[in-house]
């Protein structure tokens, strides 16, 4: 396949986190926006809803309890696995001992210490469930649910290889979470009492 460039049809700009932290300090972007950066590219996300903010914090009150002192619980962190891949999802755990700051200080993780990325979405099912699935699988995501904020359902990823997750499970309602992780034996999630 061949590209033409003319004038009137540019390439695309990529980005990197760098990039990004310089347009947060310079005013462009504010610390609030919901953006991602997937693979250079700046995405909006979505304004998140009453049924994503109910689920979201019923799953906060569930994890914290029953989470050791040594793993970290990121709500909504920036997440940065490559120079040109910053993620948000709701929910993060890792051991404490992976975390660090980037050089353009956002929170990093490698991708394979990372033990639960939980995202809670509406509006954004298709989108979490195919491309950010297939970036966290990527990176060795040991483990990924997308919960469906207005069905209580779930879609439990696991096994990341390059090309996606090798298994996928469909959840009902009435299903129990359970991570695999030997450090969050004690998380059951019963996804019926989440809002």
């Amino acid at each position: 396949m061949t590209l033409h460039v003319t004038p009137d049809s540019p390439l695309p700009r990529r980005f990197t986190a760098g990039d990004l932290r310089l347009m947060l300090e310079s005013g462009i972007l504010r610390e609030d926006e919901r953006i991602e950066l997937l693979d250079g590219e700046l995405v909006e996300m979505a304004a998140k809803g009453f049924a994503h903010d109910v689920v979201k914090n019923a799953l906060v009150r569930r994890l914290v309890p029953a989470l050791p002192d040594t793993i970290y619980l990121g709500i909504e962190s920036t997440l940065q696995l490559r120079p040109n891949l910053l993620l948000e999802p709701d929910l993060l755990l890792a051991p404490m001992s992976a975390l660090s700051a980037s050089p353009e200080g956002f929170c990093t993780i490698p991708g394979s210490e990372i033990l639960l990325v939980i995202e809670v979405a509406a509006s954004s099912l298709a989108y979490d469930r195919g491309r950010k699935a297939a970036l966290y699988a990527r990176h060795g995501v040991r483990e990924y649910w997308v919960i469906d904020a207005q069905e209580r359902t779930a879609s439990v990823h696991r096994e990341p290889a390059s090309g996606g997750y090798r298994d996928v499970a469909e959840l009902p309602r009435d299903a129990i979470l359970q991570p695999r992780a030997d450090g969050l034996a004690a998380l059951s999630v019963p996804l019926a009492a989440l809002g």
